[in-house]
């Protein structure tokens, strides 16, 4: 008689493929997906009645910030609840490495938090989290800018010269022999919106000589989409860099075609041989830190000099004008559509619009009202995180119906107790799969459920290059979640974005139990998963 350690019976396996779901049974030996049939002659160690669920691939969140939470709280408790198995790390050009002792301080900032660590290699911060026992799998990206911070100083809005962008290179060469699956940028945020065509083309090309995927979060997604996308793909065509276009949803201000047109050119690029793909978050609402809506010239500053100007009425004057705005909402003043996230010094008022809080405060407007936060938040200003009522619910819908877009964060890993607890940096933050899972496919059924789970495993597997990953089949690791869809439930809300989500009844990660009804196993099984 044959025996395994885990057996997972009677329920629906959707294996990531987009097939459709089997009745079936899964046994897990070790740390891999042993055999996928019918069991009922088998015995195992743990014997798991799955009848009337869904038993998946753990999830693949293609797009995270969870570089410093990994390190100062392991256990994922808002990934692993949701049934993340595995997380892409270094987004929007922001990562942890490489750095150098000069560049610590300034990459730190950039994620509002003080420093920690010894590392300054890619190859160093990846042992770092080895070490730290995480609970999901990592996938690493290097960002761009960590590299050109480290290479320029903190303080630089302007062009690399060509020496500059030569060491840059060769970080980038260090990085990715080092196991970082790609490289991003983040072209709306500082110190990316300086680089040039020339500086990204350089970086793209060591990225495709390595055969790496690039990840961009593009220069601008409203009224100059069609710049901001097109670049991307022309820098693909040049360097034949494997593309990633990063939250595709375009944002409020853009023309009504702007998705549609830029499917198109998705399509046109792909079909020159290009290899593009996407991805989105399952969200109306798009967050980012108060300081992006300044302008450029702004974060040639220091934090005591960036204070000052903010605290005069000629530095205020000149902080609201700025000619590549953040969010075309608050240069049209509509401060009811954006609301503070996240804050260190007036946590009484998370959640509320910045409409809200000008009224509580009788402030003249939203502009005074953001700068008295930031203000107010002194040192930490750059932690001081704003959400906007950005995306629109056609643009999702439309996105979605694209084969290649994947389901993504765009957040990073929490807990609602420990050292991370109260910290939000997203709304769906806790939710965002149950989101995506209950909203876009059990109740809207924009997707059929087993494509609704392709583009949270099969696809994003693909797309990072792991091939024993996002699919249940035997040989791959047994990364598996069990799910009720009727269960399913979003419960964040502005009021308390930090519950957890209902649905997810059990979670393995490496062949390890991480969920099961209701409780972590505080034995942690993830791993860095390096590019080989």
């Amino acid at each position: 008689m044959t025996e395994f350690d885990t057996i997972i019976r009677g329920g629906t396996v959707i294996d990531g493929t987009g097939s459709p779901g089997r009745v079936l049974d899964v046994g897990i030996d070790g740390d891999r997906i042993a055999v996928i049939d019918d069991l009922d002659a088998a015995t195992a160690a743990e014997m798991i009645d799955a009848s009337g669920k869904f038993v998946a691939p753990g999830f693949i969140d293609i797009h995270t910030h969870s570089d410093l939470s990994h390190l100062i709280d392991p256990r994922a408790e808002s990934q692993i609840r949701q049934g993340v198995t595995t997380e892409a790390i270094g987004q929007c050009g922001t990562s942890l490495a490489p750095c150098t002792a000069d560049s610590r301080p300034a990459v730190f900032k950039a994620m509002g938090s003080k420093e920690r660590g010894h590392w300054h290699t890619y190859a160093e911060l990846l042992d770092e989290m080895d070490r730290a026992r995480i609970a999901t799998n990592v996938v690493g990206f290097v960002g761009h800018g960590a590299i050109r911070t480290s290479v320029m100083g903190a303080d630089q809005p302007r062009p690399a010269d060509d020496s500059e962008v030569s060491e840059m290179v060769r970080l980038l060469e260090q990085s990715l022999e080092a196991g970082a699956h790609g490289f991003t940028t983040g072209l709306e945020y500082h110190p990316g919106k300086m680089a040039t065509y020339d500086e990204l083309r350089a970086l793209c090309s060591v990225t495709a000589d390595a055969g790496a995927l690039y990840a961009t979060h593009s220069r601008n997604r409203d009224t100059r989409y069609f710049v901001g996308f097109g670049e991307a793909l022309d820098i693909a065509r040049d360097t034949g860099v494997r593309l990633q276009i990063s939250h595709i949803n375009p944002k409020h201000g853009r023309p009504d075609d702007a998705l549609r047109n830029t499917l198109q050119m998705i399509e046109w690029t792909r079909a020159e041989g290009v290899d593009v793909a996407m991805d989105m978050m399952p969200t109306n609402w798009n967050h980012t830190s108060a300081t992006a809506l300044l302008p450029g010239w702004s974060f040639g500053l220091s934090i005591d000099e960036l204070l000052n100007t903010l605290k005069t009425k000629d530095g205020r004057r000149r902080l609201r004008h700025n000619p590549l705005p953040m969010w075309q909402l608050a240069v049209e003043g509509r401060w009811d559509r954006i609301r503070l996230l996240a804050c260190s010094a007036n946590r009484d008022v998370v959640g509320k619009t910045i409409a809200e809080i000008g009224t509580e405060r009788n402030t003249s407007d939203g502009w005074d009202t953001v700068f008295d936060l930031l203000v107010e938040e002194g040192p930490r200003l750059k932690g001081l995180l704003l959400t906007s009522e950005a995306f629109a619910e056609s643009d999702n819908r439309l996105a979605l119906e694209h084969p290649l877009c994947a389901v993504e964060s765009d957040t990073m890993a929490m807990a609602n107790d420990g050292p991370l607890a109260g910290r939000m940096f997203s709304v769906l933050g806790y939710n965002w799969v149950a989101r995506f899972l209950g909203h876009y496919v059990r109740d809207e059924m924009v997707l059929s459920l087993e494509d609704g789970v392709r583009r949270l495993s099969g696809l994003p597997a693909d797309r990072l290059g792991l091939i024993d990953r996002g699919y249940l089949r035997p040989g791959a690791a047994a990364d598996v979640v069990v799910f009720d869809l009727a269960r399913i439930r979003d419960n964040s809300s502005f009021e308390n974005a930090t519950i957890y989500a209902d649905g997810i009844e059990r979670v393995w990660v490496n062949g390890v139990t991480a969920f099961s009804g209701g409780a972590r196993n505080p034995e942690h099984a993830g791993a860095v998963l390096r590019r080989v």
